[in-house]
């Protein structure tokens, strides 16, 4: 795995540009911390300004009932681009929405067959990971920095 969050930060310019842009990340141990309930309140608030931005969709890849990711979040639904799908729902999703894609999980199942354009990133704190090509950060925190940095570029 690949942990060079500056790397990483550096490529959102790319994603940032792009017309049509998916944004999907995971909410166990990406948008929430490992053991706890609720979403980190600075991605819910990154997520909020992507919803609001044109040609943006985002995802919460989960496999708890949709409901239940309602509450836990802080995100406003109602600016129309909210979805919810759960890991091997992603790659269609990826294909419907068009565009380039951002997918940020800690099931390696959501990054399955993203296409050439697209970042996948594994959110694993794991020193020694089983394949050397997967992108990675280690914790929520660090998805904080990578949504944040897409907000800016994005917005511009």
């Amino acid at each position: 795995m690949e942990s060079d969050l500056e790397e990483l930060l550096a490529d959102m310019a790319g994603l940032g540009e792009a017309p049509t842009l998916l944004v999907a990340c995971g909410f166990d141990g990406v948008l929430s911390p490992d053991g706890d309930d609720r979403a980190v309140a600075q991605s819910s608030e990154a997520l909020n300004v992507l919803l609001a931005l044109p040609g943006t969709t985002v995802a919460v890849v989960s496999r708890r009932p949709d409901e239940e990711i309602a509450e836990l979040m802080f995100l406003s639904g109602a600016k129309g681009g909210l979805r919810m799908c759960g890991p091997g729902d992603v790659a269609d999703l990826c294909r419907e929405v068009g565009g380039v894609a951002l997918v940020i999980d800690v099931d390696p199942e959501s990054l399955g067959g993203l296409r050439p354009d697209d970042v996948g990133i594994l959110v694993d704190d794991d020193e020694d990971p089983d394949d050397d090509e997967v992108r990675g950060v280690a914790d929520a925190d660090e998805v904080v920095e990578v949504l944040e940095e897409l907000v800016s570029v994005r917005r511009h």
